[in-house]
């Protein structure tokens, strides 16, 4: 079981330590409420940097983690002590009642080369070490969407081993036309965002023009969640 569990209130208007009062959880939790709406990357850096633990995990507030997550990836990060952080597959689960594997095919372990083409880490499956998280700075609050492929690509440009495990899935992923990765145009700005940002590394990486290809592939992207909203093609 985890030793803390740390809430973070992204300056709701209601804020969520009045309702934690009512519930059998005050006591268990700690709440806290940031300095201003800082999005979902500073949202992360605010609860990790509270965070009194070495093991580091992060859930968003529409999923859910199966129960085993925990020990299963505090086990195998006690089993491979030079790996940093491990990460898992989902399942999906939709308003109307369908169930499906999600992100369960990514590569054994992160690299430059699987991260710049968005074979992302879904950090609300990530453990990670906190020494890795203050040895790139967090994530990049720059970013509302893809901090999650932009801190995929800084960890593994710095060396830091992240593994993947598909089975079993580790986190219960809710999908509706409401969830933040489905908005077509900021999807669209941070996919150029991402280019901007590691351009350099994309040429060197896959040689020159490869920034072209990725900025079509985001184009492409786009038009596809414009058509198919509420199911990123990820």
């Amino acid at each position: 079981r985890a030793d803390e569990i740390l809430i973070v209130d992204d300056c709701s208007s209601a804020p969520v330590s009045d309702f934690i009062a009512t519930t059998r959880f005050q006591g268990s939790v700690h709440v806290l409420r940031t300095d201003r709406n800082r999005r979902i990357a500073g949202a992360r850096n605010w609860g990790w940097r509270h965070a009194r633990g070495n093991l580091i995990a992060f859930l968003d507030s529409d999923d859910l983690w199966e129960p085993y997550k925990t020990e299963l990836q505090a086990q195998y990060l006690r089993e491979h002590p030079d790996v940093a952080g491990v990460y898992g597959g989902m399942r999906a689960f939709f308003p109307d009642g369908r169930v499906q594997p999600w992100a369960h095919d990514r590569p054994s372990r992160v690299t430059v080369d699987n991260a710049l083409v968005d074979r992302n880490i879904s950090v609300q499956t990530l453990m990670i070490r906190r020494d890795a998280l203050e040895g790139i700075g967090g994530f990049d609050e720059d970013f509302g969407i893809l901090d999650d492929q932009d801190i995929a690509i800084r960890l593994a440009q710095q060396g830091y081993l992240i593994d993947f495990i598909p089975e079993p899935p580790v986190t219960r992923l809710r999908r509706n036309n409401n969830n933040y990765s489905s908005k077509a145009a900021l999807y669209f700005r941070e996919d150029l965002l991402i280019n901007r940002k590691h351009h350099d590394l994309m040429e060197s990486t896959y040689g020159p023009g490869s920034n072209r290809v990725h900025f079509g592939r985001a184009i492409e992207r786009y038009w596809r969640k414009l058509r198919f909203m509420g199911l990123p093609g990820r």
